[in-house]
């Protein structure tokens, strides 16, 4: 028994080599018009009988298009898996064993959907046999061929050339393979476990508003028009077209928010079709966002990773009613396409992954039957029970291969599928083949139509999900040289902002316990800007846009400030108020201090606890302080949540204190009676003064009087 399992991963755009299947009517076209030849869908595989058909879309040329022409060679079938590479790499080589004599003119080629042609080719074998008549070209398979195992059957290369009929040349080409097959319907299949990705990364959005923010905390993220396009489109092609063809989906908590927020009911309805059938359909628990383990483990972030994973199950479950995955019972298989440390993988079996994907690159060894792989235990790793399966390098290459071509990539991958099942064709015993999409792959939805196509009701390839795959071996296989972790290079993650920002939102959550789904979209944040496929600036831009959403949440709280609270005697009351615009309840803690002035404890700082916000309202709180001295003293208010870690507002007040003592009423008193006497004193002497000058006043007029009297009383 052959077995493979096919994992890809989610992740940004693409680039590198080919391979793909037939797209149906109406299916998605791939959208490469700059493209000399492009491949819109092909025949996956040819029984005995059966026409070999390529649907072909030239690209723009200045050549007119009654000048263009077709050829094709085919060589003979494969032996290994390193010549498959090579016939995809260099080219085939060796010489044709059929051709076509002449080009074959595209105007003579029936039309097909997408603006392309119909080459359709009838596989003969032998010399012998007789060739259709009426058709543009016949492949015939020839004695030549005979290097393969199983030959008639096996892989041909298959060359196509786009030329110019007027002078012959070649305008553009590319190698695609013929897979003949004769097995029969008893033949022990190769076992395959696809695994897609339902996965948009986001990036921070430029410049967020407070406002917006304010009101939609995930407005801090940009939305990736065309990967979403991607994405809606995939999960519709599985859902409808391809139903029957068991997949494992890694689905991204972070995806499925991003699809509800932009009104994709239908595509979270039809996740939650798939999830309702797990025998075929496999929904595995991935993180909230793609992420490089290892690099949160290493950065001490290792509670982050198990945020990742709850944030992503919970998110996954709700929308799609999918049962939840407990970590007691086993998460199932966390798949990587990145090095693990030892570190890492404890970690994750922690968090309750029992079975890991894993690079072979990352591995020092790993069992093997030929160019395939098995579970083995994983050597060095404290808390055993963990199983890994090694992902095929060649095989991950497949996805980035052709990014222009889709098609052509998705076949190129299973004709090498093919390859692996002819390399040791209907064994007994299980094989197991891992390819994992490397970071930068992006959901194709013309390379996933044209793959799950050519794997529905392949004669040689079965597909499973990858808990099927891995059930397959009840006992894993040993391991000669202990399968031990090589080790991961990490770094570039923003760890200290993702820290601050973490502490930043587990205080808000504290403060805010009424608006759990209102914490949890900032923590979300926090966990986007881990995402694996943006760079180390576009994590610690969505990082920051995550501390601006917090920022925008507390801008809503203030402390009523510029103010002076005058005491008219020693100690008193000074209120103290909290502007609260925010539409739920807070709970905090007050926290006073002043180098001047005492609080109910004695000290020169005072924390009042549980202290709530009424929402939209101006909640005051009064405090007995008592003046060590008369003045004027700042009074410093902080607001901060009941765990202490986040300053929520800040404010300050002014106290004026004004005391009257004892000892001040005395003197006053004293001063107040010294001027009485004084007054007194003052006013009699005045008075007495007074009546003397009015005596000598009265005592000079009499002696006038008389003295003038006296001559006039002579004769």
């Amino acid at each position: 028994m052959l077995v493979l399992v096919l994992v890809l991963c989610p992740l940004p755009a693409a680039t590198g080599r080919a391979g793909a299947t037939p797209v149906a009517q109406g299916a998605i076209q791939t959208a490469s018009p700059s493209l000399p030849l492009t491949l819109l869908s092909q025949t996956p595989w040819v029984t005995p009988g059966q026409v070999f058909d390529l649907h072909l879309r030239p690209g723009p040329s200045s050549v007119p298009a009654a000048q263009l022409g077709l050829t094709v060679s085919v060589y003979s079938c494969l032996s290994s898996v390193s010549g498959f590479d090579q016939s995809v790499g260099a080219g085939p080589v060796g010489a044709p064993i059929s051709s076509t004599a002449a080009p074959v003119a595209l105007s003579s080629l029936p039309a097909v959907a997408g603006g392309g042609v119909d080459l359709s080719m009838p596989v003969v074998v032998g010399s012998a046999s007789a060739a259709p008549g009426g058709a543009a070209f016949t492949v015939q398979l020839l004695p030549v061929g005979e290097q393969c195992k199983s030959f008639p059957a096996g892989v041909f290369p298959v060359r196509v050339g786009l030329v110019d009929l007027s002078g012959g040349t070649v305008l553009g080409s590319f190698t695609t393979h013929l897979v003949y097959t004769d097995a029969a319907a008893t033949t022990q299949r190769l076992r395959v476990g696809v695994v897609l990705p339902v996965q948009a990364t986001q990036r921070a959005s430029r410049a967020p508003m407070p406002t917006e923010l304010l009101a939609r905390p995930s407005s801090a993220l940009d939305t990736p028009r065309t990967a979403l396009v991607g994405v809606v489109a995939a999960v519709d092609r599985i859902a409808t077209q391809h139903r029957a063809v068991p997949v494992t989906l890694q689905v991204s908590g972070q995806t499925v928010a991003l699809l509800a927020s932009t009104g994709h009911a239908a595509t979270l309805a039809q996740l939650g079709q798939l999830a309702a059938t797990p025998d075929v359909h496999q929904l595995t628990a991935a993180p909230y966002t793609p992420v490089d383990a290892a690099a949160l483990v290493d950065g001490g972030l290792a509670s982050e990773l198990g945020l990742q994973v709850a944030r992503g199950v919970e998110t996954v479950d709700a929308a799609t009613g999918r049962p939840a995955p407990t970590a007691a019972a086993g998460l199932g298989p966390w798949i990587a396409d990145t090095p693990l440390d030892t570190g890492t993988v404890t970690a994750l079996a922690a968090d309750g992954f029992g079975q890991v994907v894993l690079p072979a690159g990352d591995l020092s060894s790993a069992p093997a039957e030929g160019s395939t792989t098995q579970p083995f235990p994983l050597g060095g790793v404290r808390g055993s029970g963990v199983t890994a399966m090694a992902s095929d390098d060649d095989l991950a290459a497949r996805f980035t291969s052709d990014p222009g071509n889709p098609v052509l990539a998705a076949h190129q991958l299973v004709a090498e599928l093919a390859q692996l099942y002819y390399e040791q064709p209907n064994l007994i015993t299980p094989r197991a083949v891992l390819a994992v999409a490397p970071t930068g792959w992006a959901v194709d939805p013309a390379f996933v139509d044209a793959l799950l196509g050519a794997l529905d009701g392949n004669p040689i390839v079965l597909a499973q999900t990858t808990s099927q795959v891995f059930g397959l071996f009840p006992q894993p296989a040993p391991c000669r040289t202990t399968c031990r972790l090589t080790g991961a290079v990490t770094g570039g993650l923003p760890v200290g902002a993702i820290r601050v920002q973490r502490v930043r939102v587990n205080g808000f959550a504290d403060a805010a316990v009424g608006v759990r789904p209102l914490a949890q979209q900032l923590g979300d944040l926090v966990l986007g800007g881990e995402a694996q496929a943006l760079r180390s600036p576009q994590q610690a831009a969505v990082v920051a846009n995550a501390g601006l959403a917090v920022d925008a949440q507390l801008g809503q709280l203030a402390i009523q400030g510029d103010k002076t609270v005058t005491l008219t005697a020693s100690s008193g009351l000074v209120p103290v108020t909290v502007a609260s615009g925010a539409s739920y309840p807070m709970t905090a803690t007050l926290v006073l201090g002043s180098d001047k002035l005492l609080f109910p404890n004695g000290q020169s700082q005072w924390a009042k606890t549980g202290v709530v916000l009424a929402p939209h309202h101006q909640n005051v709180v009064y405090v007995r302080v008592r003046a060590r001295a008369a003045g004027v003293f700042r009074l410093d208010v902080s607001l901060r949540s009941p765990d202490g870690s986040l300053r929520l507002a800040t404010g300050e007040l002014s106290v004026r204190s004004t005391p009257s003592s004892v000892v001040g009423l005395v003197l006053t008193g004293a001063s107040v009676l010294v001027l009485a006497v004084w007054w007194f004193r003052t006013s009699v002497r005045r008075r007495a003064a007074r009546r003397a000058e009015d005596e000598a006043a009265d005592g000079d007029g009499d002696a006038a009087h008389d003295t003038v009297a006296e001559p006039a009383g002579r004769p």
